[in-house]
């Protein structure tokens, strides 16, 4: 499975009904996860050796397109796959000449060009204690495996790179305490589960659009009043809610490794939010009502 598109824990109910629910509780259940930071960066960076032919490459996520598949060799390459969006092809010409060319594929996200000490590449802004003195900022998240770049497996967390171009972030994340209140959460969504109606996997799509559209505004997800709106169980909104609690009671014990002041809109924050990863699936643990609403309604800043 490529790291292309990760799906909140919330979701799971609307996207794979009973059946996602208790693959979800199970989820956030598990002991011995592994967590690593997610970093507000874009855009997102995969480079590596191409396995297919000992090439080294930069790219995008579409390095992993299906059909018109994005891979970079040379800077002409650069100049043809992305020279519509000149910021893109900008720091692809520059992560071409600096990202260290060792063994393996690397995915990970860019935070800016080097020479200051405050940087938004997206909705959060990183402050560092000194001003940063190699060429580019990235922080490298995942790692991946197998003999064949398209079938290739994603493995969440990545080892340190060294490189004197380079200030890769340390994302990793470690747990420091779990609320005991987790466990009985989790017993307690077991239980009410048997009396709610989960929705078909069309009707999952359009709630799901929906409850985005409620993050959109910055309105809380009333349970009553969706259910009014959608016309579907309330029980299913107030599920999606519980689960909602879990989640955020689980990322009050996580904390990253690194050391770096975050803002969003001029004030401390906490960093976007976090990838938990274990024998039932990835996820990312994100304040949806802080973080989402603002990536929503803000456009990207490298693709003006």
């Amino acid at each position: 499975m490529k790291n292309r598109h990760l799906e909140h824990p919330e979701d799971a109910i609307l996207n794979e009904g009973r059946a996602g629910l208790y693959n979800i509780l199970d989820f956030l259940e598990a002991q011995g996860s592994k967590a690593t930071v997610k970093y507000d960066g874009s855009p997102a960076i995969v480079w590596g050796i191409n396995p297919d032919n000992g090439k080294f490459f930069v790219g995008t996520k579409s390095v992993f397109n299906k059909i018109k598949v994005k891979i970079n060799y040379t800077h002409y390459d650069i100049e043809v796959n992305h020279g519509d969006k000149p910021a893109v092809a900008s720091i692809l010409h520059m992560c071409l000449e600096k990202l260290p060319r060792v063994e393996g594929v690397y995915q990970g996200d860019f935070i800016g060009y080097g020479g200051g000490n405050e940087y938004t590449p997206n909705t959060i802004t990183y402050k560092f204690d000194d001003t940063v003195e190699e060429d580019i900022i990235v922080a490298a998240h995942t790692t991946y495996e197998g003999e064949i770049l398209k079938d290739m497996c994603a493995s969440y967390g990545c080892e340190p790179i060294a490189s004197e171009e380079v200030k890769f972030l340390d994302t990793s994340a470690e747990f420091k305490s779990r609320n005991y209140r987790i466990g009985l959460y989790i017993a307690a969504a077991r239980v009410a589960a048997k009396w709610v109606t989960f929705p078909t996997e069309e009707k999952g799509r359009q709630l799901k659009t929906y409850i985005n559209s409620y993050i959109r505004m910055g309105l809380p997800l009333d349970a009553a009043k969706l259910a009014k709106e959608t016309k579907f169980d309330k029980s299913l909104f107030q599920l999606y809610n519980f689960i909602i609690e879990i989640k955020n009671m689980i990322m009050e014990g996580i904390v990253s490794k690194e050391t770096i002041d975050c803002f969003l809109d001029d004030k401390k924050s906490d960093h976007e939010g976090f990838v938990l990863s274990n024998k039932y699936g990835t996820y990312k643990l994100v304040n949806r009502h802080q973080f989402s609403y603002a990536n929503f309604n803000l456009k990207k800043k490298w693709d003006k």
